[in-house]
């Protein structure tokens, strides 16, 4: 049996930390995973690994930080397995861990690298905890000491545009984009590496194909609703939604790719919802 609950952050957290989660796990498990904004996962029990965008794979570590994916990946868990996670908003890289996003796409690397005595200390006290509430009260306290000590250090003003413009329904155009950002092409594409891991034009495509699966997951099963206008073809569709979501859309439909429905349903079921494509 899977188990998969969520917890929202404090208040003051919800511009950095996107929500916390539980998974567990009675049976061996090989998932699909779509490309996605960075976590964090603390290892409560058992085991796996990550096949990474790039063919890279990670094993071995009991908490570590997932940058930002750029494409579907696959995770594969021993049975009777228990992990904590943290998802971090675009606006989180920088005001906690002072790191560009596009530092870590892709990429996952030990937690403890980034929090020294106090992050083992957190971590520990997220294994010891009893429910998913008090991991999350931990967690808590440990981002708002870390933001304690760093707001005064960031300096970098949120671009507000590119998030608008990358969860505009209507996918508007990447000129659009640079007249709403009111910089540079060139300092756009920083921006958008520096937060969101990737280019303005590879995070087009990459949010094309979440908001088709968010589409799917709504109940659109005609690919050309479910594509939106932005696809040459269903060939390219299928193409480019396998690249992001990991299966294609009949398989999607047909339930192939299980955990990822089942987040879906996880967070519309909760106090909160939020899409695939949400930050």
């Amino acid at each position: 049996m899977v188990e998969l609950r969520y917890h929202i952050p404090r208040t003051d957290l919800r511009d950095y930390v996107r929500a916390y989660y539980y998974y567990s796990t009675d049976i061996p498990s090989s998932e699909p995973l779509c490309a996605e904004l960075g976590n964090i996962r603390v290892l409560l029990r058992g085991g796996g690994m990550l096949q990474l965008p790039g063919g890279e794979i990670e094993r071995g570590m009991s908490a570590f930080l997932l940058g930002p994916t750029l494409g579907s990946y696959n995770m594969l868990v021993e049975p009777n397995t228990q992990v904590f996670g943290i998802g971090i908003r675009p606006k989180g890289w920088n005001a906690l861990f002072g790191v560009g996003a596009d530092e870590l796409s892709d990429r996952a690397v030990d937690l403890t690298a980034f929090g020294g005595g106090i992050l083992r200390s957190t971590i520990d006290q997220i294994r010891n905890a009893r429910n998913l509430a008090e991991m999350s009260a931990a967690a808590d306290c440990f981002f708002i000491d870390l933001l304690t000590k760093r707001i005064k250090r960031i300096s970098q003003r949120y671009p507000a545009a590119l998030a608008d413009w990358l969860l505009n329904p209507n996918d508007l155009a990447l000129d659009d984009l640079i007249s709403a950002m009111d910089v540079s092409r060139r300092q756009t594409d920083r921006l958008a590496k520096l937060y969101f891991g990737a280019s303005p034009k590879y995070l087009q495509r990459k949010y094309r194909a979440l908001r088709s699966a968010d589409r799917i997951r709504s109940g659109e099963t005609q690919w050309m609703n479910a594509a939106g206008a932005d696809y040459y073809d269903q060939s390219h569709f299928i193409k480019e939604f396998k690249t992001f979501i990991g299966v294609t859309p009949k398989q999607f439909i047909s339930n192939q790719a299980p955990l990822i429905s089942q987040i879906q349903q996880t967070r519309q079921r909760s106090m909160f919802q939020i899409p695939l494509a949400s930050f």
